[in-house]
């Protein structure tokens, strides 16, 4: 028997606590009238087959709930085995649209070099779908997982500080939207190994004013996600530009300075398991960071399938309602002895 929803296995661990609950129910419903009204007067007031009742309630209701949890791991009858080619692999560009990332230490300026790297990158990577989160100080999703290039070459071109309201950085709240958009709720184990790789690459300076990196670094690396990080900027501090000309400047008339943070980058990469590069005016990194890519697809291109599945989860479904339907009844009876 194999399974659809493997992770939800676990949810049978609950039959333990529940066989000690009723099996306790259970004695302290057939001691309890011996405890009220003594052991002679008990056999008359409670006849030997209404105890027999008593525990083929709790053992249908204990069964009932047993085969809805069975169900929801989606288990079905599989036969044989045939290697499957998956499809290249789903990659979700996370993209730092601060307004830090207006420095102009870089030409156009760093997000304008972040644009050029995903572009180039997008392009080299073979087969697959491709994603766009954005953030600041909230993720947006820009782009849907998607094969259409041009659809998402449009979109990326679009993406600004302009699009989200709340300013800041918080590299974290992306991170935990990524993993939701990579193993949605909806999509079986299965399905989801079947697509492929599941890989994001962030792109930003490295600026954090959230703090949990190391919580969503973690996660990431659960679930199985490669992930690549991708430093924007220059070792100088750089001014930070405003929209209608100048420079930002403090509450003293200070010019407001932005610095590039790669340590902070690197301790994500490292606590995710992954690799930091850095794009610099005179080193694009696209070229290493595709070649990775590349070879993470390659390297698990066929996984083994069953052959055969006959899915027997409804099965399960009905025994549990007729067992669940026959404690009910079963309670709504008068039996004598």
């Amino acid at each position: 028997m194999c399974f659809a929803w493997p992770e939800n296995i676990v949810f049978l661990l609950l039959l333990i606590p529940l066989a000690v609950v009723l099996g306790y129910g259970i004695v302290r419903e057939l001691h309890l009238r011996e405890v009220v009204v003594g052991a002679p007067v008990a056999d008359v007031m409670m006849p030997r087959v209404r105890r027999w009742v008593v525990i083929l309630k709790k053992v249908l209701l204990f069964s009932g709930i047993a085969s809805l949890l069975i169900a929801s791991t989606g288990p079905s009858l599989c036969s044989g085995g045939k290697p499957v080619l998956r499809n290249g692999a789903d990659l979700l560009f996370i993209l730092d649209v601060s307004r830090s990332m207006l420095a102009k230490d870089l030409l156009p300026d760093r997000l304008g070099q972040a644009k050029q790297e995903i572009t180039r990158i997008s392009h080299a990577v073979r087969g697959g779908r491709r994603a766009t989160l954005l953030f600041a100080g909230a993720p947006l999703v820009q782009c849907p997982l998607t094969a259409d290039e041009a659809a998402f070459d449009a979109l990326l071109g679009m993406a600004s500080p302009d699009l989200i309201e709340e300013q800041g950085t918080a590299i974290h709240a992306a991170l935990e939207l990524a993993v939701t958009l990579l193993h949605p709720t909806s999509e079986s184990r299965v399905a989801s190994e079947i697509k492929g790789e599941k890989i994001v690459v962030l792109l930003s300076d490295g600026e954090d004013h959230a703090g949990g990196l190391r919580s969503a670094a973690l996660q990431l690396q659960k679930e199985g996600i490669h992930f690549l990080v991708i430093g924007v900027g220059m070792s100088q501090p750089a001014a930070l530009p405003l929209e209608g000309g100048g420079v930002k400047r403090d509450e003293r008339g200070r010019v407001v300075m932005s610095s590039f943070r790669p340590e902070t980058l690197q301790a994500l990469a490292r606590d995710a398991g992954g690799t930091y590069f850095r794009s610099r005016a005179e080193h694009a990194v696209s070229g290493e960071v595709s070649e990775k890519i590349n070879r993470m697809a390659a390297a698990s291109r066929w996984v083994m399938e069953p052959a055969e599945r006959e899915p027997v989860s409804n099965y399960f479904l009905v025994v549990a309602v007729v067992l669940l339907v026959a404690e009910t009844f079963i309670g709504r009876c008068e039996f004598r002895g």
